[in-house]
C-alpha cells in the first residue's frame, strides 16, 4: 500500500491546541520527506498564517487556506476560488444579518487582541496574520445561532456557515475539499492511497472523501458529530499532534511492509 499525499487539518490536529509543534510530528514528517510523500495542509488559517507554519514545518507543498477559499501554491502563489465571497461582502452580509437577528456574535475582526489571543493561542504579530481574510469571516457566538444566522444569510447569496472547534465560519459555497482536485492536480498523478486527517465537523468531507480518513481525537476523545457522520474512519490512539503522528507512522510502516 503506497501513500500517495497525507491531507491535513492543522489546529488541533496536526498542530497542538496552542498551536506549537511536539517532537513526534516533526520526526514524522521527516519520515513522510524521506518517503517523498506530500503533505498537504487543508485548514481554516489565513494564507498568511499558514505560509508561516508551512516554513515552520518546513513543506514545500501546495496547500488548501480559509476552507477551500483557496490554493497557496509552494511559489507563495494564491488561487481563489470562484465561490470564494471577497470578506468585505461577508462583512456587509453578516452586520445585516445581525441586526435582523440581533444575535449576540461577533467576527473576529470586532475580537480584541486579548480575546484573539485566548481563541487561537497566537501573540503579537500572529494576531494580524489571523486577521487577514481573504474569504472567510470566522464568528464567536455566545450560545447555538448557527440555525438562526443562516435563515438571515442563506437568502442573500451562496454562503455556508461552518462549525468548527473555536469559530463558526461564514463563507462561499466552498469548504476544504473544493481544492482537492487542484491540489491532486498539483501534486500529479502518482498511484497510492490518500490518507486524510481532522478533528472537527469541518474535516467531515474531507476524511469521507479520503481512502484512508483519520480521526484525530481531543483530550475528551473523538468530536462525536465526526464520529458519527465518518463512521469507517480510523481513530488515533493520542490526542493532538502526538495521535497525527501514530497514526500517520503505522500508515507509512504498513506501506513500506
Amino acid at each position: 500500500m503506497r501513500v500517495r499525499a497525507v491531507l491535513t487539518d492543522l489546529d488541533g490536529t496536526l498542530l497542538e491546541p496552542d498551536g506549537s509543534v511536539c517532537d513526534e510530528v516533526l520526526t514524522v514528517l521527516t519520515e513522510l520527506r524521506e518517503a517523498r510523500v506530500p503533505v498537504c495542509p487543508l485548514t481554516s488559517k489565513t494564507a498568511a498564517e499558514l505560509a508561516s507554519i508551512m516554513g515552520m514545518l518546513d513543506l514545500a507543498t501546495p496547500a488548501g487556506f480559509e476552507n477551500g477559499a483557496g490554493v497557496l501554491l509552494s511559489d507563495g502563489t494564491l488561487e481563489l476560488q470562484p465561490s470564494a465571497v471577497p470578506v468585505a461582502d461577508l462583512v456587509t452580509l453578516f452586520a445585516r444579518a445581525r441586526r435582523e437577528t440581533g444575535a449576540p456574535v461577533r467576527t473576529i475582526l470586532e475580537l480584541r487582541d486579548d480575546e484573539l489571543s485566548v481563541f487561537t493561542g497566537v501573540l503579537g504579530g500572529a494576531l494580524s496574520a489571523a486577521r487577514a481574510r481573504q474569504a472567510t469571516l470566522p464568528l464567536v457566538a455566545e450560545g447555538s445561532w448557527d440555525d438562526t444566522l443562516r435563515a438571515a444569510l442563506v437568502p442573500s447569496r451562496p454562503l455556508r456557515l461552518i462549525r468548527g472547534n473555536k469559530f463558526l465560519h461564514l463563507q462561499g459555497d466552498h469548504d476544504k475539499i473544493t481544492v482537492l482536485p487542484r491540489l491532486i492536480e498539483l501534486l500529479g498523478r502518482n498511484g497510492g492511497v490518500t490518507v486524510a486527517c481532522g478533528d472537527s465537523p469541518n474535516d467531515a468531507q474531507l476524511l469521507a472523501w479520503a481512502d484512508v480518513p483519520i480521526i484525530v481525537p481531543g483530550r475528551d476523545g473523538p468530536h462525536p458529530e465526526l464520529a458519527r457522520v465518518v463512521r469507517h474512519a480510523r481513530v488515533a490512539p493520542l490526542p493532538h499532534g502526538r495521535g497525527w503522528a501514530a497514526s500517520v507512522r503505522h500508515i507509512l510502516n504498513q506501506a513500506d511492509a
